[in-house]
């Protein structure tokens, strides 16, 4: 029977994600939580996994990707632009 172990790597943001986040919630003046995105494999297989950042607004969950200029809003179903952060989080931080 093969164990599998399961392997958790904190990732950074990326420098321009970092800029972009400091900016929207700086020109919103929204406070929020933000959780780093990992690297999960499973050992000894080659399944790996990339969990998103996470930036927590109330009871709402935004998703981010290192590299890539679309978020998501609570899971994968739609994807917005990361120009149009700010009206999501404006949005967010009144509900």
């Amino acid at each position: 029977m093969i164990m599998l172990e399961i392997i958790k790597q904190e990732i950074n943001l990326s420098p321009e994600l970092k800029k972009k986040l400091d900016w929207a919630k700086k020109y919103t003046n929204t406070n929020f939580s933000l959780v780093k995105g990992a690297l999960i494999r499973l050992e000894p297989t080659n399944l790996a996994y990339v969990e998103p950042h996470k930036v927590i607004v109330g009871k709402t969950t935004f998703l981010f990707f290192n590299e890539i200029n679309i978020f998501y809003i609570n899971n994968f179903e739609e994807k917005h632009k990361l120009s149009e952060l700010q009206e999501f989080l404006k949005l967010a931080k009144y509900e």
